[in-house]
């Protein structure tokens, strides 16, 4: 064997030891998990409801249209999110809607996005805790298990987690490099507000306002100039969409202020928006596992000496800031709990090395035996789609998608035989340390995303997709100039625009009077109320296995 050739060999047979240092194979290691992870789900598969199908409504209308000022969605003025995920995705539908379907050339804007989060995760993790804390932390953000699902559907929410990635990482690079850490921190706030809205540019613009109070660290000069550099950019950018929307209509503008003012307790206090305040509490044991705990133990391990551990002063403090805000102030939605994830991922860097050994290797024993079973659970379903046995798991398949015949694919097969080979190599060769539990959480979690994206995405596609119930629909209702809407939800409303080009107007709208049909969306337990002598009802259906939501078509009575 040649000389060039031999250092490589036995770089490959040593054990992998995770211990912040450098190799080829373990920098090959952590871009194949980040590139695993980040892609698989972005493309091939129908857009879905909710996010993604109002999302996609929004830039399909842009592109069709022309009109990147005002988002619309089905027609009608959208003003219930901010714009920029939409004029990215628009942008990739324009780039690469020549080799891709529109909706999977405008879902790369997610990855985009995300991939920005994980890069201001790695910067603040180097500037908070030195070089060592940086892939170890991206590791930790993308093994945490609320992040999974939402990181690869076209939502506004992750332009505004990238957002407050980008502020975290330019305030913890303030005082030692104040021009960059104030440009990352402006472009943050607006990118987060530009992104999401209000929220996710106040936490960041909050954290920057009160970090002075958290330590002396933050009360130089140095970080006063950082600060005045990151209002400098983020209040003209952030507010150059809103005035450009008030010239164009200063009622659209009125409506979309509204929107991005509104909270939880805009419409007077209630029962509901008090019991909300607990929602993120009960959400953030599994949401945020295994940073949290992680997190905990830094804060234990910190607690007779975090007044003078300057590096923890920022995730702490922006872990109790961003909790708080959120708590009292956002939406209960499972995905609002992302920006929480920044900081707690910085804590629970911190101390990581001196995570007990016993506690590590639970951990690690966890995440090896969790991810192993489901995989081979993957696998079983996958043999029982293509087989027919398992006939327990072939048949429960069948009643879930009924009708479905599952197709060969062999690349994304021979792609999920290779990686739970490596995945399976990588556990057995790896020496025990304590951040062998993260590594290992990280590779499995993206192990059973990429089986699932490899395998699974035929069924899932077919369950969730609405292209062969609007093609249903479409030849029910026929050549009508208009169809009238009741309780068709709003991402419906798009996904039935984008299929087959059918729109649904509400009941209140001018061009009601003339349609001659009528569609309900209909529930278990919940029918929206039809004038029996004025509509006839003419179809009803529902996407296959779906028992949670149907649809009916009426006809005006002759």
């Amino acid at each position: 064997m040649n000389r060039v050739a031999d250092p490589l060999v036995d770089t490959l047979r040593q054990r992998i030891a995770y211990d912040g240092t450098r190799t080829p194979v373990k920098s090959t290691l952590f871009l194949l998990v980040c590139l695993a992870w980040l892609l698989p789900g972005l493309v091939g598969h129908d857009p879905w409801k909710t996010d993604e199908a109002l999302v996609l409504g929004a830039v399909a209308e842009m592109l069709r249209s022309g009109d990147w000022a005002v988002p619309m969605l089905a027609g009608e003025p959208y003003l219930d999110r901010a714009p920029l995920f939409f004029w990215t995705a628009a942008a990739f539908a324009k780039v690469f809607g020549g080799w891709l379907p529109l909706h999977d050339a405008a879902r790369l804007a997610s990855g985009f996005f995300m991939a920005i989060a994980m890069a201001g995760v790695h910067v603040a993790a180097v500037a908070l805790h030195g070089p060592r804390a940086g892939r170890i932390s991206v590791l930790l953000l993308i093994g945490c298990m609320g992040l999974l699902i939402r990181a690869h559907e076209m939502s506004t929410d992750l332009a505004g987690l990238a957002g407050v990635s980008m502020g975290v990482a330019g305030l913890a690079l303030a005082v030692r490099r104040p021009a960059v850490g104030g440009g990352l921190l402006g472009a943050g706030i607006a990118t987060a507000f530009l992104g999401d809205g209000l929220m996710p540019a106040l936490l960041v613009g909050a954290l920057a306002a009160l970090l002075p109070a958290s330590g002396a660290a933050w009360r130089v000069r140095a970080y006063a100039f950082a600060l005045a550099i990151g209002f400098a950019i983020a209040i003209p950018v952030a507010c150059a969409w809103p005035i450009a929307l008030a010239q164009r209509d200063p009622a659209l503008s009125s409506e979309w202020l509204a929107v991005a003012l509104s909270t939880r307790w805009s419409a007077g206090p209630s029962r509901a928006a008090f019991t909300d305040i607990g929602y993120f509490t009960r959400i953030l044991a599994w949401y945020a596992w295994p940073a949290l705990p992680l997190a905990a133990w830094t804060v234990w391990r910190a607690r007779k000496s975090i007044a003078t551990r300057a590096e923890l002063h920022l995730p702490l403090a922006a872990t109790t800031l961003f909790f708080a805000l959120l708590s009292l102030l956002a939406e209960a939605r499972e995905v609002n709990a992302m920006p929480l994830l920044v900081p707690l991922v910085l804590l629970g860097a911190a101390e990581l090395d001196s995570l007990p050994r016993g506690a590590a290797s639970a951990l690690d024993w966890f995440g090896v035996t969790t991810f192993a079973l489901l995989a081979l659970i993957l696998w079983v379903g996958f043999v029982a789609a293509m087989t027919g046995s398992p006939a327990g798991v072939a048949a429960w398949l069948q009643r879930e998608v009924p009708g479905y015949q599952y197709p060969f694919r062999f690349i994304p097969f021979a792609l999920a035989v290779l990686l739970t080979c490596i995945w399976v190599v990588v556990v057995a060769r790896s020496l025990r340390t304590t951040r062998r539990a993260v590594v290992n959480w990280s590779a499995g979690i993206t192990m059973v995303w990429m089986l699932t994206m490899m395998l699974g995405l035929p069924l899932i596609d077919q369950a969730r997709s609405y292209r062969g119930l609007a093609t249903k629909l479409a030849a029910q209702i026929g050549p009508s100039p208009c169809t009238i809407g009741a309780g068709v939800g709003d991402a419906q409303r798009a996904l039935l625009d984008y299929f087959v080009g059918l729109r649904v107007v509400s009941p209140g709208s001018r061009d009601a009077a003339r349609c001659p049909t009528l569609l309900a969306q209909v529930s278990p337990g919940r029918e929206p109320a039809v004038d029996g002598s004025g509509w006839v009802e003419a179809w009803r259906g529902s996407r296959p296995g779906d028992r949670s939501e149907a649809f009916v078509v009426y006809r005006r009575a002759p």
